[in-house]
């Protein structure tokens, strides 16, 4: 397995052919681009802003390219603060060329509510995202073991079927 600092897991993720499937199962995260966005939307306001330009811009080059970019979501209901503000801002990752999904944790897999964080790119390559004991993103591990390849391909199926497109999903 490969450690790699933000960017290069970014990298990484830029090199999908087809399909880049991303799995969250935390309730909270913390990413220094994310802190506007997140103050906003807990004051009252669009969690919009121009600090979302990037990523919409990285999907949407993505998917020109004929990219499938696919997020599954494994939540708690209720949702905490931080997967409302996640809801209110997924019609933006849409808009960019996302397909998103959310999967009720109570309707979950017991494997899956407890599996890592992941990429899954063309079935061939997955890269777990790393997070420090704060909840703070600081990079990934990549790996193209065929047996976590595997392993992450099932999980993302199994989730995958369960899970709500975000236009039906509610809480």
């Amino acid at each position: 397995m490969r450690l790699c600092n933000p960017d290069e897991f970014a990298d990484v993720v830029t090199q999908a052919r087809h399909r880049a499937f991303h799995l969250e199962t935390r309730d909270e995260y913390r990413s220094e681009s994310e802190q506007e966005g997140l103050h906003a939307f807990l004051a009252g306001e669009d969690p919009h802003g121009t600090w979302f330009n990037p990523w919409q811009k990285f999907v949407t080059e993505l998917t020109e390219r004929g990219v499938a970019m696919q997020r599954a979501r494994i939540v708690t209901v209720p949702p905490t603060d931080y997967t409302r503000y996640l809801l209110a801002l997924t019609p933006h990752n849409i808009a960019a060329g996302e397909d998103v999904r959310w999967l009720p944790r109570d309707h979950a897999d017991l494997s899956d509510v407890t599996a890592d964080d992941f990429w899954l790119m063309d079935d061939e390559l997955v890269g777990f995202s790393l997070f420090d004991t704060n909840d703070w993103f600081v990079g990934g591990a990549v790996t193209s073991d065929p047996q976590i390849v595997d392993l992450a391909g099932t999980i993302r199926d199994r989730v995958w079927t369960a899970a709500v497109p975000h236009a039906q999903f509610r809480t």
